[in-house]
């Protein structure tokens, strides 16, 4: 993949993952506090530093815990 400012090819630094602040999770997922967890890798360009954040996929419930 290259940079999108410079053309230089990107670097992988990362894999990040946050919980998605979803304010209607429905009952059930309230009841057992199930949250989605959103997943990026992030690179960064070596020469100019832009980062990306290419979403990756997201994961809930169960099988969040596993990977944890």
């Amino acid at each position: 993949m290259d940079c999108l400012r410079c053309n230089t090819e990107i670097k992988f630094l990362k894999e990040y993952r946050f919980d998605s602040q979803d304010s209607n999770r429905g009952l059930f997922k309230a009841i057992f506090d199930i949250e989605e967890h959103l997943v990026f890798d992030i690179y960064v360009c070596p020469k100019c530093k832009k980062t990306e954040f290419i979403y990756k996929n997201n994961l809930s419930g169960l099988e969040s815990m596993t990977d944890l």
